[in-house]
């Protein structure tokens, strides 16, 4: 690292960047990595507490600490809402670390970095009442928050999101926002729920994308993970923020997450591939400690019935029509017994082995998703037992969030839930921003907007309480019954529909006292890791071998997930191949070793289905969705398409063979087409 000074300006060239301060701009960092990528650093990121806006009062001039191959710039200073508050930049040879400490006491609503706003802004000096056209203030223009703020100035044109939606929209310009959550919907870009979480990462990119990259990526630690979004809000002047809700309260002193930015000089993948190692690296993160031991089964092929279950429903027939309702019409009620049985003794007559089967939506009766619908599945003991006779393993499709009294779960008392008051909770926050205008003088407070369920979530009163004692033994109890000998006998859990956490204020223990970490409420990203740790480590502790498949493409769940599955493909692309490969790179990137299971649900056609199960097994674990034909279209299979089939499944298993020994599969072989 070497330093420059020059009276208070100061340069640090690091391998890679070079970071300078200039007394003329006093809240202001320049950042330039050797690619050009970087931004005018707004220091002082505002942190909002209690439904109040921080607003900087006073910035002293930095401090650089050199140490060994390094420097920390510091700077100090005092805000509306924190008694005292401290920026720093780590400065690493190949990178800087970012991040801020406050003190005082309250509620966290959201951390900004690099984005703010001054309490004696200059801009507002010309700036007399909002004096817009209109029939009153409530219905005139108001300028939107941004043209308040102090943020950054970008230079960088495009910015890398790894969030999947349906739109399959991966990168934004700089002036366009973008975010990564927990709580996706089916509304956003076509629907970004198709993994939750995705790695809470941004990418900065030249237009053309050939200078490289840099990485803006979160550090959150172990114990502080209550957030909900990481976004990044774009304009003429950016920022990045974190969404907390007031689910994080600060008594005393508070250190915000670090951000880690870092020129990367090959593609996205790579980039993301240096963040996970990170987060493993620094202990961000904890390791599987079962993968290592994964039998073959786990990488064999696969057969959901779902897609088969649709097929046979009406939704596809009516979308385009006013007639269409749901997402999936009546599918459910082709989950049963005598239909899986009639599926797989369609494909055995074809010659289709599959070796894990999943049993999807719904095996379970319309009040408990963890009970067994026996007008649907009279035996489903027996019938796992002759899934095991033939070499097959048996995994359950469950939703957990939806285990509680307001979706499916009846037998889960009122103490185990969380509740969502309807007249303190249902709203999110929002800022007027008559409140930067001196002459209103209006406290800097935000407002309750209301909000918009059919985009946020499903407007539930309660929810499971993975934190409660009580709720933690009945989900261990219910495991236990469904994959011991002496119970249903079944080999894991497929989680789907992990974004059914709504993001808003308010949501509480209704039994604090019978909680493990005294009935503190949270949000997000812990409380979605806590829910998932409760199902697999039951999950082992039933069946050492049990599978557990989830869409959490974070790798802050890679201890608790044994596979990732690529998800839904709702699309208006041809082919789906290039799309599923973009997932599998980001599975391997936050779950090394995982198997992937590959997802065929729904596919867009024949056409597709053809091209997408002759590349599958390149991805990961082949998998089959249909016997018939194509949902979407009701195009039917030929005998070509089980001849590709038996084709691509053998050769697979060829390859099983050379890694885990010839004989070691427990299911019938394809044949290879003639």
């Amino acid at each position: 690292m070497h330093v420059t000074r020059d009276g208070d300006a100061f340069t640090l060239k690091g391998k890679t960047y070079e970071l300078a301060f200039d007394p003329a701009r006093p809240l202001h960092i320049d950042l330039t990595f050797a690619n050009g990528l970087g931004g005018e650093l707004f220091v002082a990121s505002g942190c909002d507490r209690d439904e109040r806006i921080d607003t900087l009062v006073s910035l002293d001039m930095p401090t650089v600490t050199e140490r060994g191959d390094g420097a920390t710039v510091s700077f100090k200073g005092r805000t509306t809402l924190w008694e005292a508050v401290e920026y720093r930049f780590v400065c690493e040879p190949t990178r800087v670390l970012y991040s801020y400490t406050v003190q005082g006491k309250g509620a966290l609503d959201n951390a900004r970095f690099f984005e703010g706003f001054l309490e004696d802004d200059p801009r507002m000096e010309d700036r007399y009442y909002p004096y817009f056209a209109g029939p009153g203030r409530h219905l005139a223009h108001h300028r939107p928050w941004k043209w308040f703020a102090a943020s950054t100035t970008p230079k960088f044109e495009k910015v890398h999101c790894f969030s999947i939606n349906s739109t399959d929209t991966r990168e934004v310009m700089y002036y366009q926002s973008i975010e990564v959550r927990v709580c996706g919907t089916r509304v956003n870009l076509g629907g970004d729920w198709l993994i939750t979480p995705p790695p809470f990462l941004y990418q900065l990119r030249s237009s053309d994308g050939a200078k490289g990259l840099v990485n803006v990526g979160l550090l959150l630690p172990i114990d502080d993970r209550d957030v909900e979004e990481f976004q990044y809000l774009g304009d003429e002047g950016v920022g990045f923020n974190l969404t907390y809700d007031g689910y994080r309260r600060v008594d005393g002193s508070w250190t915000s997450p670090k951000l880690l930015l870092e020129q990367i000089d090959g593609d996205e993948y790579a980039g993301l591939d240096r963040y996970c190692e990170y987060l493993r690296a620094e202990g961000y993160v904890k390791p599987n400690a079962h993968r290592q031991d994964a039998p073959r089964w786990w990488f064999e092929p696969i057969f959901g019935g779902w897609g088969e279950q649709v097929f046979r429903s009406d939704h596809w027939t009516n979308y385009f029509g006013a007639r269409s309702s749901g997402y999936s019409g009546s599918s459910d009620m082709e989950c049963s017994q005598p239909r899986y049985e009639w599926m797989l003794k369609t494909l055995e007559s074809r010659e289709i082995y599959p070796t894990i089967l999943i049993v999807d939506n719904r095996w379970f009766r319309p009040g408990n998703q963890l009970e067994v619908d026996t007008q649907l599945w009279p035996d489903m003991k027996q019938f796992v037992a002759d899934q095991h006779q033939a070499g097959r393993k048996v995994i359950l499709w469950v939703s957990p969030w939806e285990y509680c009294p307001a979706r499916r779960g009846d037998d889960v008392p009122y103490n185990e839930l969380l509740i969502a008051p309807r007249d303190t909770s249902r709203y999110h926050l929002a800022i007027d921003t008559d409140v930067f205008y001196p002459a209103c003088k209006r406290e800097k407070k935000k407002v309750h907007a209301d909000l918009q369920w059919n985009q946020r979530g499903w407007p539930w009163q309660t929810y499971p309480n993975p934190f409660h004692k009580g709720y933690q033994k009945r989900i261990a109890d219910k495991v236990r019954h469904l994959l011991s000998k002496d119970g249903l006998d079944a080999d894991g859990f497929e989680f789907d529909y992990t974004h059914y956490w709504e993001a808003h204020r308010g949501i509480v223990p209704i039994d604090p006292a019978g909680c493990d970490d005294d009935g503190r409420p949270h949000t997000g990203l812990e409380i979605l890791h806590k829910l998932l740790g409760l199902y697999y480590h039951a999950a082992k502790a039933a069946k050492k071998d049990a599978l557990v498949i989830t869409h959490t493409f974070s790798p802050h769940f890679d201890d608790v997930i044994d596979m990732l599955r690529l998800q839904d493909i709702y699309t208006d692309r041809k082919d789906i191949t290039p799309q599923m490969a973009h997932r599998v790179k980001l599975a391997h990137a936050v779950a090394p070793g995982a198997p992937v299971h590959t997802d065929q649900h729904p596919m867009p056609s024949l056409y597709a289905w053809r091209k997408y199960a002759e590349a599958q097994p390149a991805l990961g674990n082949p998998c089959l969705y249909y016997v018939t034909g194509i949902e979407t279209t009701h195009e039917q299979f030929e005998e070509s398409d089980f001849d590709l089939l038996r084709r691509t499944w053998s050769a697979y298993h060829r390859q099983l063979d050379e890694r885990f020994g010839a004989g070691t599969s427990g299911v019938k072989q394809p044949r290879a087409a003639k």
